[in-house]
């Protein structure tokens, strides 16, 4: 690695932290990571100095390269400022703000993304037109909206009813937009683009008679449209970390790029860089522009320019260039994980394949270091970001990757081929024919490791083994006998410390847990073998020691009612498995806008009073309520009563008028968890009228007054009251 190659990189890390800070808005952070990345630089010169592997002082080093970190830092700055002045003009910025109802028009920017029972599209806006005003805009929306928005090709101009919801601070897209009518199709995408969605849709023809997920795979690994695959099969790739092989990304590009300068020449110095560039300009358009696509393309395009200029290409200094140039032009792929991940797979598979690769050869050969070593650093690298999206990952990703890898390039080419020579007869039928080939061994080693042991589990247990494995390698290479013996040992007693201490301990078995989550509430339980958890409180960390207590996943999620209380944490719930989510009537809009960032495809079932759902009865409410206070949405809690050897009642957040109603009806339960957290807004005759033996008190530090004392002394009539002061509460019935 020489001098220019750190400074570019170092460079690119100030540029991304300082859009990191300005997109946050937070100094503090941008200060912070920047003390860090000077820090890092000094070692480096220290290292390069005292090691022998530079000349000269270490200020000498370390000077310009602190100028040109502090330099890129405040480049970024002023970049990312003029961006957000751009974005935040006209009237659309106080139209989101006021979630107002518009009309929007502009162009569909991505594939269709199921989420729920909703589809999910990227819209780049042109126009908006809201509360009587026109404006212009440099800005996209996410479009969350029935089956037909799946009907648009990439690229189609439409025109839309929309209401707009504020998306998180730094996101790509700066509103959710729920279609409320329309899209109605405006102008058709750009020659390329149809072209690309005519021989697609062709292609499909082909492969109807496939089995479903290979017919979604080939376009997946083509073009990146996994809008077809299946959510089974989704699931499964996901579970053995192959969803990459759908996203279009580096391999793609360098596949790309070497056959069209192969078919050129590189002598013929002018053509061959034109025609790779406008190659990659068409793949950028037939895949949407996503993150890692961009990232792969602007690599691309760095190596190509080095072509130009007969200078050997390398692939660091490429990356960093690559990743200063994208944040310039799009700075909020600073927080988009699939840029992230794209980079950071990227620069460890540079970094460290190689290194990997060696150590591995002794034990298992070139052929196969070389194969497992790619994706083995790359899922190590990645890891520690992919757990912020899920706690659970695979013991086979790395190896389910080597098992793909020699038909993955090959699969690849197919189905490009198959797409572009999809209207000649025979060609494209049989070129697809041997793509859907290719990708049914994808399918089948995904459907088959995921199902073994060692996947879904502790997404931090399979770190400590891949970095466990690479670790015993070096005493395996490079000590002696003796040495090799003791450091094995040493080593390996490290690894199977990290996963003792990881493996699930012991836990009580249970019928109902009240978890601890502060001033909130989350409950689970057992019916039927299905887990559900009723809200999920605020705390991430909290609901995550409480699922780990009792050692389980969640299968049904029930929201009571919408406060952040009972429904914040959403997240947390869904990386735990949940396959289906419940709510009261007319709910369902609030949580689409919760479950559409997570990127899953969860079904939302609402409930009313009189609905028995898988065994549970649902007591309340009657009817859907539009309310604008906190009395109104509290007594529009979702109430349900369960049996599970004793039945129990949960009531949300439920106050006196809807309690009042409900003591009329045949409300009696064994277990009753007390409503709004033990508040004063009780009725006497609800409290009766359920006369539980057993009452459970869900608070934390607050400046409510929760638990009131009438409450204590009304449920302390009819039995004894647990309260999760005193931690997690485990019921088992004998």
């Amino acid at each position: 690695m020489t001098h220019g190659d750190v400074r570019i990189l170092l460079a690119a890390g100030a540029w991304w932290v300082a859009t990191i800070g300005v997109l946050l808005e937070s100094a503090g952070f941008t200060i912070t990571v920047s003390v860090l990345v000077g820090g890092l630089v000094f070692v480096i010169s220290f290292i390069r100095k005292h090691v022998g592997q530079g000349k000269g002082d270490a200020i000498t080093y370390w000077w310009p390269t602190l100028v040109v970190v502090v330099l890129s830092a405040i480049l970024a700055s002023g970049v990312v400022a003029a961006h957000n002045h751009l974005g935040n003009r006209g009237i659309l910025s106080d139209l989101i703000s006021a979630k107002a109802v518009v009309t929007v028009q502009g162009e569909i920017a991505s594939y269709p993304n199921p989420a729920g029972d909703q589809i999910l599209r990227t819209l780049s806006i042109e126009h908006v037109e809201g509360r009587g005003q026109v404006s212009g805009s440099y800005s996209s929306v996410t479009l969350l909206g029935g089956d037909n928005l799946a009907d648009f090709n990439l690229h189609e101009t439409v025109d839309v009813l929309v209401r707009l919801e504020p998306t998180d601070p730094g996101s790509r897209e700066v509103a959710w937009a729920t279609v409320l009518r329309g899209p109605t199709l405006i102008e058709e995408a750009d020659p390329v683009s149809r072209w690309i969605a005519n021989r697609a849709a062709v292609l499909d023809e082909y492969l109807e008679d496939e089995p479903p997920a290979v017919r979604g795979l080939v376009p997946g690994v083509a073009i990146g449209d996994d809008s077809g695959i299946p959510e089974e099969d989704g699931d499964a790739l996901a579970a053995v970390n192959l969803t990459h092989l759908t996203a279009v990304s580096g391999s793609h590009v360098s596949m790309i790029t070497a056959i069209v300068l192969g078919l050129v020449g590189r002598k013929r110095k002018v053509l061959a860089v034109t025609a790779a560039a406008g190659v990659l300009g068409v793949l950028v358009l037939a895949t949407g522009a996503q993150p890692s696509v961009m990232r792969a393309a602007v690599m691309g395009v760095v190596v190509l320019a080095g072509v130009w200029m007969r200078r050997p290409a390398s692939a660091l200094p490429a990356l960093g260039a690559s990743i200063i140039l994208l944040l310039a032009f799009e700075p909020t792929l600073a927080l988009a994980y699939g840029f992230i991940l794209s980079v950071v797979s990227t620069a460890a598979i540079i970094i460290f394949s190689a290194p990997a690769s060696a150590l591995l050869a002794p034990i298992i050969t070139v052929p196969g270091a070389n194969l497992l070593a790619v994706p083995a650093v790359a899922h190590l690298a990645c890891s520690p970001i992919i757990l912020l999206l899920t706690d659970t990952a695979s013991l086979w990703s790395a190896l389910a990757n080597a098992v793909v890898a020699p038909v993955v390039p090959i699969g690849t080419i197919l189905a490009l081929g198959a797409i572009i020579a999809a209207p000649v007869p025979y060609v494209g039928q049989a070129l697809g024919w041997m793509a859907a080939r290719c990708v049914s061994w994808i399918d089948t080693v995904a459907e088959e490791m995921s199902g073994w042991w060692g996947s879904g589990i502790d997404g931090r247990l399979v770190i400590v083994v891949y970095a466990g494995i690479l670790l015993l390698a070096w005493p395996i290479v490079h000590l002696g006998v003796k040495k090799r013996t003791l450091g094995i040992g040493a080593l390996g007693i490290a690894v199977l410390y990290g996963v003792w201490r990881l493996l699930p301990t012991q836990v009580p078995d249970w019928d109902i847990v009240q978890c601890d989550v502060g001033q909130g509430a989350a409950t689970l339980f057992k019916h039927e073998g299905t887990v559900y958890l009723v809200d999920t409180g605020t705390e991430e960390e909290r609901l995550g020691q409480c699922l780990d207590a009792a050692g389980t996943h969640i299968d049904i999620v029930v929201l009571t009612h919408m406060h952040a209380d009972h429904a914040g944490n959403l997240d947390t719930a869904l990386s735990r498995g949940a396959q289906e989510i419940w709510v009261g009537p007319g709910i369902t809009p609030e949580v689409e806008w919760q479950i559409a960032d997570s990127g899953t495809n969860i079904p939302i079932r609402e409930l009313r009073a009189g609905d028995n759902a898988e065994g549970i009865e649902i007591l309340w409410p009657d009817s859907q309520r539009n309310c604008y206070d906190d009395a109104c949405i509290n007594n529009q809690s979702l109430v349900l009563r369960v049996s599970l050897g004793q039945t129990l009642l949960i009531p949300g957040d439920l106050e006196t008028d809807a309690q009042r109603t409900l003591s009329g009806r045949d409300i009696a339960a064994d277990i009753v968890l007390i409503p709004h957290h033990g508040s004063s807004k009780q009725d006497d005759g609800f409290a009766l009228a359920v006369g539980a033996e057993t009452a459970l008190l869900s608070y934390g530090e607050n400046t409510y007054g929760h638990p009131a004392p009438s409450t204590i002394d009304l449920y302390s009539q009819y039995g004894n009251i647990l309260a999760t002061e005193d931690g997690d509460i485990f019921i088992k019935f004998e």
